[in-house]
C-alpha cells in the first residue's frame, strides 16, 4: 500500500491511501466520522485488490490528514467537495467510482454538488446519510442518539467512553480494532467534530439530479444510521439499486465484507 499526501487549497495535507491494481478502474472510499481509511483493510486485502485501483482518503481532521484546530475548516462551505477534487486532481481519477461510507455519504455528495459529475462513472452509498443537521434527524438511530452528545461533550473521560461504544456498535469486535477505532475518534479535533455534527445540508436536489448509477448498500440492524435512509437514497435517486443486508450493522463492508466486495465488483464492472 502507498501513502500519498494531496495539498489542498487551504494549504491542508490529506492522505490518501492507494493499493490493487494499478491500472484498474479506480475507486475511492470516503470513511466515515472519526475513523479513517483503515477501516477499508478489508477491502484492500481482499478480491478487490485484484481487479481495481483502490484508493481510501483520510479526511480532514482524521486519520494522517493534517488537522487544523479552526472549526470554520470543517464547517459547511466548499471545502469538503474540493478536497475530494484535488485528490481526484492530484492522482489523476477519472472514470472513478466514489464510495462514501457513513458521513462520507455527504461528503460525496458535497463533491458533486460543488463539481458536477464529470469523471465520475458511479457512487455507492454504504450506511450513508448524506443529510446533516435537521434534515438528518429522523435518520439518526439508538447508537447515534446515545454515543455522539458524549463524543461531543467536554469530558475527556466521557469522549473515550462514548468512542469506544460507538466503535463497538460499527461491528468492531477485536480488541485491537476497537481500539485503533477509539484512537481514531480520538485524534480528531474536539472543535472539529462538533462542527462536522454542526453542519447543515440538505443534499435532496443535488442527489435527485445525480446523472450516475449509484449502488446503495444498508445493514438491516444499522443503530447510527436508519435503514429508512436507504429507502430515501433508493426513492430519491434517479438510477439506484439497493441492496439491504438482513442483520448488518452499520459497518457492512466490514461485517460481512465477501458480499460488500463481491456487489461492489458486479457494480463497477457493470459501469
Amino acid at each position: 500500500m502507498t501513502l500519498h499526501q494531496v495539498t489542498v487549497a487551504d494549504g491542508l495535507g490529506l492522505a490518501v491511501a492507494e493499493g490493487g491494481k494499478a491500472d484498474g478502474r479506480p475507486i475511492l472510499f470516503l470513511h466515515g466520522f472519526g475513523q479513517s481509511q483503515r477501516v477499508f483493510h478489508g477491502q484492500f486485502h481482499g478480491p478487490l485488490a485484484a481487479e481495481f485501483r483502490l484508493l481510501a482518503l483520510d479526511l480532514r481532521g482524521h486519520g494522517a490528514s493534517g488537522r487544523p484546530d479552526d472549526a470554520a475548516a470543517y464547517g459547511d462551505g466548499p471545502h469538503w467537495g474540493d478536497d475530494v477534487a484535488a485528490v481526484r486532481r492530484a492522482l489523476g481519477l477519472q472514470g472513478v467510482v466514489l464510495a462514501g461510507w457513513s458521513y462520507g455519504g455527504a461528503v460525496l455528495a458535497d463533491h458533486v454538488a460543488g463539481h458536477g459529475t464529470d469523471g465520475i462513472d458511479g457512487t455507492v452509498f454504504v450506511g450513508a446519510c448524506p443529510l446533516l443537521g435537521k434534515a438528518a434527524a429522523p435518520y439518526m438511530g439508538p447508537d447515534a442518539r446515545a454515543h455522539f452528545p458524549a463524543i461531543l461533550s467536554d469530558d475527556v473521560a466521557a469522549q473515550e467512553v462514548g468512542a469506544r461504544a460507538l466503535a463497538l456498535a460499527l461491528g468492531k469486535r477485536d480488541g485491537g480494532e476497537v481500539e485503533s477505532a477509539v484512537a481514531d475518534t480520538m485524534s480528531v479535533p474536539l472543535a472539529a467534530r462538533r462542527a462536522m455534527m454542526r453542519r447543515r445540508t440538505d443534499h435532496a436536489a443535488t442527489l435527485g439530479a445525480l446523472d450516475r448509477p449509484a449502488l446503495v448498500i444498508h445493514g438491516s440492524a444499522d443503530g447510527v444510521v436508519l435503514p429508512a435512509m436507504a429507502d430515501w437514497l433508493g426513492r430519491t435517486l434517479p438510477d439506484a439499486v439497493v441492496r439491504l443486508y438482513e442483520g448488518v450493522g452499520h459497518a457492512p463492508f466490514a461485517e460481512d465484507a465477501a458480499r460488500f466486495d463481491a456487489d461492489l465488483a458486479a457494480f463497477v464492472r457493470g459501469l
